[in-house]
């Protein structure tokens, strides 16, 4: 099988390393018996070569060749596994596992790249991307150059969350959060809110624009809106409030919509009672003094089997077909009703 034009081959790393592809594939598989020693020097020329290239094996070619490894990759590119981020990552991870079960495959978890400035790099050369038929990507925030490298090396793929990071077509699996925002806002002008202040952390990752362009958009006009970028200090919640006459309080995620309630109280307004509050985000065992959080269900669940059966599909296609897939997937979340977003009172 000839390499494709841009495809960093085994062959190519030995002829940069100056050694036989058998000396590759056994530095590539750590394979090193009693009987073959490979002297370090060697060793160091390859893993140079490696380092180089970043070479990233051809699942394709591994499958006609009969050497898929059933192995399923998962690399995050924030810490998955912390107590503070298991609330989000943990009911997907956990659909990930039930998932590939089904599948009959192993999951690996890329984790030997070392978290820096609180990311992890994809293509570091520790990464062994390699050692997987295809992987899925976690993150808030991903890396638009390691995406569209992934694309171009036509590596099988598939992102949770929407990503528009690159311009080149990413496989995803995401939630669609515009739709209910529109209805969670049109609940609240049916029990008589007029002013809302959008609360939101300021990042600038695809689904933080999702939300609050859903936020922003005409669908939204029936309510009048002031957003807010959130910092460590939230005294000028209340303050942003009062100014802007808002009986609503809109939050990007439910621990913020937490922490804006405990700011708004401690300068004296009465939630939900004089100024209602909502998380545009997955709100299920979120309480704000005994009364359930309003928001969104977010079927993480699904999400991540959805993601599974893309990867799937795009491991048992040939490349050269992926365009015919669809492969760019959006799931509804559901309002969650609550009980923190109540009819407007009169003064």
């Amino acid at each position: 099988m000839t390499a494709k034009p841009g495809k960093i081959t085994q062959r190519e790393i030995a002829r940069i390393a100056g050694v036989s592809q058998t000396t590759v594939s056994m530095v590539l598989n750590d394979r090193e018996g009693s009987n073959v020693r490979i002297p370090e020097a060697t060793r160091a020329r390859v893993k140079e070569a490696i380092e180089r290239s970043t070479y990233v094996a051809d699942p394709a070619a591994r499958r006609l060749a009969g050497l898929d490894n059933q192995i399923i990759g998962v690399f995050t590119y924030e810490p998955a596994l912390s107590p503070e981020s298991m609330d989000f990552y943990g009911p997907l991870l956990n659909g990930i596992e039930r998932g590939a079960e089904t599948l009959g495959c192993d999951l690996l978890f890329f984790t030997s790249s070392p978290v820096e400035d609180g990311k992890r790099k994809l293509f570091h050369r520790k990464t062994r991307l390699r050692l997987a038929d295809g992987c899925i990507l976690l993150g808030q925030e991903m890396d638009g150059a390691d995406l569209e490298r992934l694309v171009d090396e036509r590596f099988p793929f598939v992102a949770v969350g929407r990503r528009d990071e690159t311009a080149a077509r990413v496989p995803y699996v995401g939630i669609d959060y515009a739709a209910p925002t529109v209805g969670l806002i049109d609940r609240a002008v049916e029990l008589g809110h007029e002013r809302a202040v959008y609360v939101h952390r300021g990042r600038d990752t695809p689904t933080a624009r999702d939300r609050r362009g859903a936020v922003e958009s005409p669908a939204a006009d029936r309510l009048v809106r002031t957003t807010l970028a959130a910092d460590e200090d939230l005294t000028a919640v209340a303050g942003t409030v009062r100014a802007a006459g808002a009986t609503l309080v809109l939050a990007e995620d439910a621990f913020l919509a937490e922490d804006v309630v405990h700011a708004l109280r401690t300068e004296g307004l009465d939630v939900p009672d004089g100024v209602s509050v909502a998380a545009l985000a997955e709100v299920r065992g979120h309480r704000i003094g005994g009364r359930a959080l309003t928001g969104f269900h977010v079927r993480r669940g699904q999400v991540a089997t959805e993601a599974l059966a893309l990867l799937q599909q795009l491991i048992m296609t040939a490349p050269e077909e992926w365009d015919t897939l669809d492969t760019q997937r959006l799931l509804s979340a559901d309002l969650e009703a609550g009980e923190t977003v109540v009819e407007r009172r009169p003064a």
